[in-house]
């Protein structure tokens, strides 16, 4: 049996006025042509299908274009609903198994044996999004936190593939270990969603993981466990990362191998600091391809940053998508309160990277200015 994994689609997934489905199309148009060259079997989808609940029209025809080319090629797909996923929409999939090999699993089952599926000497156990509510729906002890509810119903699951030849278990969810892109949202990766490694169940030759976009294995686990993750580079915060997907062989003892996908449009940030000349960044930006966000570090009393943007749009044209201007160089008397916001700022990007071992995102970047500012305006005001 050849099993393909892949995770975290976010077909709709927009970055500023730049619609991300042509990212999304060329790599799943790899996807089909890595199926065709390995000889795949079975194609495991590990949620967030979708980037929002309700997704449009277009989104949703690329999403059922591919599956249908799945089909045609006589390849089964298993696909779960992610954290971003709504799960009655993805209930609308299940019928789909009637007239094709499409097999879609839309919230976890009350009775662990209805999310079991299996083909040929191959059981995967299917664990869609485990949300709070659907946890505390099938278990009723209120005071187990939410990890152990998750413990528990891993477990349950690694009892139904019992006595199977070879065993996968399909999941979206967060691993303690597990070390995020940044691009997640950042609500569901924390530590109280964070199952511990030896909570995964032994019963398990793999365990193929969505949620987080960062491809990678899960290192003291019992069993060989892998994020695939996103197919493309999701946001900035994932610039320079190579993206895969998972090939495993169940053939005596499984084995794993991750086949790179190449990027339609790579994402790149570019700092131009008043240190340099600008008209070197300038030449810089010419030979850039993709996406790019420009950051402009200057100081707080150029009154020319207008041409500046202006410069920078006129040699990206649509392929910028974010231009941000950030001060330095002035002492604390030039800058008054904006010394202290930025202070704080880099004390809280340091705060993260050293917690997380990633840089800020840009939405926690962008609330945290936001909160800063509503807290002094408050202040000011009362």
């Amino acid at each position: 049996m050849r099993v393909l994994h892949v995770s975290d689609l976010h077909a709709g997934k927009t970055l500023g006025r730049i619609n991300r489905n042509e990212d999304l199309y060329y790599a799943l148009e790899q996807i089909i042509n890595i199926c065709k060259e390995e000889r795949i079997d079975l194609l495991l989808i590990a949620g967030d299908i979708y980037d929002k609940s309700h997704p449009d029209h277009e989104s949703q025809n690329l999403i059922l274009d591919f599956l249908t080319k799945m089909h045609s090629v006589g390849i089964h797909t298993v696909l779960i609903a992610g954290n971003h996923d709504s799960y009655d929409f993805i209930k609308s999939y299940k019928n789909l198994k009637r007239i094709a090999r499409i097999h879609a699993f839309d919230r976890p089952c009350k009775n662990a044996s209805d999310c079991i599926i299996k083909f040929g000497d191959l059981t995967v156990a299917c664990l869609p999004y485990p949300s709070e509510r659907v946890l505390t729906h099938i278990d009723e002890h209120t005071q187990k936190s939410y990890t152990q509810k998750v413990a528990q119903y891993l477990n349950v699951l690694a009892k139904q593939v019992e006595g199977s030849r070879y065993t996968v278990l399909l999941a979206h969810l967060m691993v303690e270990s597990a070390k995020v892109s940044g691009s997640e949202r950042q609500s569901t990766v924390g530590e109280f969603y964070a199952v511990k490694p030896e909570h995964i169940p032994t019963g398990f030759d793999y365990v193929a993981l969505g949620h987080i976009h960062r491809h990678q294995k899960i290192n003291k686990t019992p069993v060989r466990v892998y994020y695939s993750g996103s197919p493309y580079q999701i946001d900035f915060s994932e610039k320079g990362t190579q993206k895969y997907v998972n090939l495993v062989v169940f053939e005596d003892e499984p084995t794993v191998k991750p086949i790179r996908l190449d990027l339609k449009r790579e994402l790149h940030e570019v700092v131009i600091s008043v240190k340099e000349s600008f008209s070197t960044a300038l030449e810089s930006l010419k030979a850039l391809k993709g996406l790019v966000k420009v950051i402009l570090k200057t100081d707080i009393r150029d009154n020319t940053i207008s041409i500046k943007k202006k410069h920078i749009e006129d040699i990206l044209e649509d392929r910028l998508v974010k231009f941000e201007v950030e001060y330095e160089g002035e002492s604390a008397s030039d800058k008054g309160h904006l010394s202290r916001d930025l202070d704080l700022l880099e004390a809280y990007k340091v705060y993260y990277k050293n917690t997380y071992g990633v840089e800020l995102p840009e939405e926690l970047r962008e609330e945290f200015i936001s909160v800063r500012w509503r807290a002094e305006h408050e202040t000011h005001t009362s």
